[in-house]
């Protein structure tokens, strides 16, 4: 019975397909992408019922007979219902192009309960006696279908440990001839497997060479702390520095090896027998990006070489594994940049710090290659200088590399220089843009605080002597603008900051009722230079036309009020009812204003999404998804002093578009803006297989 729920959970594959002769890395790039989707989501669900997962998986590995629990073993996972929800969907006659979209958006609090399936299948072992405990038993140590020592063995190696076709590994047990389980042609099925599917046998092989992966690199350093050095391998170094910190691993590269990846580097081409130039491909048909170190795992140069340069060569086929599903890296550029694994594979030989040292020069290249290439889009076409010049990079490395390191760091400086060409350019072409946009910023500031300034004016004075209701949309709009000038030209005109707040002062106490002979004088006064001035300043902001007009009689017929009459005039008319209605209108607009600033600078209601905005810098990539366009990747050329503008741009710095903060930030919630990831790759495919986290799928971008 057990074969046959296993079958359940793998993936349906062509009728005759098995593992035979297939390389884990010919896997389709979508199919790859549709993988670690269902992964991401079963991720939710596993964490939803983890406590019911667990006694499951326990429970049927005990009815099996299965020494080891694992939760890809079990035919109930939520991933394996996953994936028949997004096949059924893709069956239906409903639109497959939301496909990927429903499933990333399925949530477990939203999706059929599956609480009660797993109590109940939990409650029916239990009654047939299966309990939640496994059983050790001690069991002879199978045949490995690889014909080296496993990478997990605890014991340091010497330089001079080599493998053989047939052999034992150091605890006696014999090991197996033949080519390495998981390489592609000549791959060991499992007893018993019988017409299983090539999936169902691919994802434990994977597995497997993963935790081999990762137990190498933990023996080189690789997430250790420099002082806890290196376990398994001898090192040289003054004082017994660690990896990566004046000191290296003393074990030479393989001879035998490294003129076999020489010859293939050199040989590599148009009929090559290597073929991982591919250029051979057929015209018209895309090249597809292969993983040749996986390949290279059959050969017997490979398998005749010492541990330590094995387990490079599985490293980097997992860190190229890693870039060939890296969904930000276009396909075209994929293959361009594989074709550096051999060279990078030679240099990683000579130099072992790969691993250890963000500095070595050839991961310096892939790494800057590899961010490079985000930016280029296949609309771009191959003649675009971007592209033609990480094509020629590569080239240079395939043509010109034989052991000397420092072509790498030649390459490296060259193709940055090129870089910081492209990013001078940019700036030249979003100069005009970014100087409106800076200036507007610095306006839309002064209007901010001349907000508050006219705001405090008008509340702070007393109730017996109210603001004439005329002044309101003069004082919230006009002579906001002019506050606004003053306040932005302080440095080059100093006083007129001043002189402007006093002119608005004396201007609310000319119209207020004037009831004493020395209050009139000092009116009548004031009125020449304060007329003079306040048409001087509204000339400045260009202010005219029948509403000055209106403005002016209005003022004048108030003060010649006030220098004439002892009490203040009766408002019960029907003009003062307008002024008093535009009045509150003026003031709405400018509590509005004043309540829309006060938000943007509220933390309390800010989220992720705000926080993740607040931190982007120049440089980044996004990728701009919109429902009524064609997706297309954009850069944030600039970010205003204040933050308040970002300018996004293509490549060269044409297409600019402009959002504020908040904008951005409401973009990433509705994931309309979708970052790319440029941080080195090396770096993150080295994370990924360092993580603790579950190894069911070794390729995640």
């Amino acid at each position: 019975m057990w074969p046959g729920m296993s079958q359940l959970s793998a993936p349906v594959q062509a009728q005759g397909q098995t593992l035979d002769g297939m390389s884990l890395s010919l896997i389709d790039v979508d199919e790859v992408h549709r993988i670690l989707l269902l992964d991401r989501v079963a991720q939710r669900f596993n964490n939803r019922f983890e406590p019911l997962l667990t006694a499951l998986s326990t429970k049927l590995a005990a009815l099996v007979g299965n020494e080891t629990v694992s939760l890809s073993e079990n035919p109930f996972r939520p991933l394996v219902l996953l994936k028949g929800f997004m096949l059924g969907w893709e069956k239906s006659e409903l639109d497959p192009q939301v496909t990927e979209h429903l499933v990333d958006a399925l949530e477990p609090g939203h999706f059929i309960d599956l609480e009660p399936l797993y109590a109940d299948l939990n409650s029916m072992l239990t009654q047939a006696g299966v309990q939640a405990t496994t059983v050790h038993r001690i069991r002879k140590a199978p045949s490995s279908p690889s014909n080296f020592a496993p990478l997990s063995a605890p014991a340091p190696l010497g330089a001079a440990h080599q493998a053989t076709p047939t052999g034992t590994q150091e605890n006696g047990s014999p090991v197996a001839a033949g080519p390495s389980a998981g390489s592609g042609a000549g791959a060991v099925a499992p007893p018993n497997s019988g017409n299983r599917p090539a999936w169902a046998a691919l994802a434990p092989t994977g597995q497997q060479i993963v935790q081999q992966v990762r137990n190498f690199l933990q023996r080189l350093g690789v997430g250790r702390s420099p002082a806890a050095g290196s376990e398994g391998f001898e090192m040289s170094g003054e004082d017994g520095d660690a990896p990566g910190h004046g000191s290296s691993i003393a074990i030479p590269a393989d001879p035998a090896l490294l003129q076999y990846l020489g010859a293939m580097q050199a040989g590599a081409g148009r009929g090559s027998q290597f073929q991982f130039l591919q250029d051979d491909q057929p015209e018209g048909e895309p090249a597809p990006h292969r993983n040749v170190l996986r390949q290279l795992r059959a050969q017997p140069a490979f398998q005749d070489a010492q541990e330590l340069d094995r387990g490079t060569v599985d490293a980097l086929a997992e860190v190229f594994d890693y870039v060939f599903a890296d969904g930000a890296i276009p396909a075209e550029l994929k293959v361009i940049i594989g074709r550096l694994q051999i060279p990078v594979l030679r240099a990683a030989m000579m130099d072992r710090d790969f691993f250890l040292s963000t500095e070595h020069p050839a991961r310096k290249l892939v790494d800057t290659l590899a961010s490079a290439s985000v930016t280029w889009t296949p609309e771009k076409g191959e003649q675009d200088p971007l592209y033609l010049r990480i094509e020629g990079t590569v080239q240079r490395v395939l043509h010109e590399f034989d052991d000397d390191l420092a072509l790498f760091t030649v390459l490296l400086a060259e193709f940055t220089e090129f870089l910081f060409e492209c990013e001078q350019q940019v700036d030249v072409h979003i100069e005009p843009v970014t100087q409106k946009e800076n200036n507007q910023e610095q306006l839309n500031a002064a209007l901010a605080h001349a907000d508050e300034i006219v705001h405090a004016r008008i509340t702070a004075l007393p109730a017996h002597l109210p603001l004439a209701p005329f002044l309101k949309p003069f004082l919230a709009m006009q002579w906001r603008q002019v506050i606004a000038l003053a306040w932005m030209t302080e440095d080059s005109h100093a006083g007129h900051w001043n002189h402007t707040l006093d002119i608005m002062d004396q201007l609310i106490w000319s119209t207020q009722p004037k009831t004493t002979s020395e209050e009139r004088q000092k009116l009548v006064a004031l009125l020449p230079e304060l007329v003079r001035t306040l048409n001087t300043e509204l000339d400045s902001i260009h202010w005219d036309g029948e509403d000055r007009g209106n403005f002016t009689r209005r003022l004048i017929a108030t003060h010649m009020l006030a220098i004439r009459m002892k009490a203040a005039a009766p408002l019960d008319t029907q003009g003062a009812a307008l002024e008093e209605s535009a009045g509150e209108e003026a003031m709405q607009a400018l509590d509005e204003r004043r309540a829309i600033k006060l938000a943007e600078q509220d933390q309390s209601q800010m989220d992720e999404f705000d926080a993740n905005a607040q931190l982007l810098t120049r440089g980044v990539w996004f990728e701009k998804v919109s429902p009524d366009t064609p997706p297309f990747r954009c850069r944030l050329s600039w970010v205003s002093p204040m933050r308040t503008r970002f300018l996004f741009t293509n490549r060269e710095g044409f297409d600019a578009f402009v959002l504020s903060e908040r904008e951005v930030a409401a973009m990433l919630r509705r994931q309309e803006l979708q970052m790319l990831d440029q941080a080195p790759i090396v770096e993150r495919a080295l994370n990924r297989l360092m993580a603790d986290n579950e190894p069911e799928l070794r390729l995640q971008a």
